[in-house]
């Protein structure tokens, strides 16, 4: 008899567009992951990608996931807008300490807020300029809001590879 193993397989694609997809599938569990390339803020601490995901014959929209890293008091990242004011499909996933240090010359901790934001096609045609989608995320309890730029390219390209 053959040892079978479930796992999770890595791929890239690259679409029509040229950015690269990764595709992480587990035909095992009937789950394929595909994500553009992480983008990391320039002014503030975090990152995010692009990504779409099929669970069981089930697909999910366009999501931009990702996570803002801080020091200081907690920010309570909530809401989120496109620019002009729309409210975008924002969730605020988790919220934890990453970690913390203690000095007389300063400490503190350092913390980390998950999202996640669905962006529909309407979305996408509404509100994205000169090939760029931009969405403001903003705290509840003190602290600046932060700016996602995010690639009108690696919305279709996820999209793209997904319909394959």
């Amino acid at each position: 008899s053959s040892v079978a193993s479930a796992q999770s397989v890595r791929s890239e694609v690259t679409a029509s567009n040229g950015v690269v997809v990764t595709l992480y599938s587990d035909e095992f569990a009937n789950r394929y992951e595909y994500s553009a390339p992480v983008v990391n803020f320039p002014d503030a601490g975090g990152f995010f990608i692009v990504s779409r995901m099929k669970r069981a014959g089930t697909a999910t929209p366009i999501q931009v996931v990702g996570a803002i890293s801080y020091r200081g008091d907690w920010r309570y990242y909530q809401s989120a807008l496109y620019r002009g004011g729309a409210p975008a499909d924002y969730t605020r996933v988790e919220g934890r300490v990453s970690s913390c240090s203690g000095s007389r010359y300063g400490g503190g901790c350092y913390l980390m807020e998950r999202f996640s934001i669905d962006v529909t096609p309407a979305d996408v045609s509404s509100h994205a300029e000169n090939g760029v989608l931009q969405i403001q995320i903003r705290p509840n309890a003190g602290g600046d809001p932060v700016m996602l730029n995010i690639p009108v390219a690696s919305i279709d390209a996820v999209n793209e590879v997904f319909s394959r």
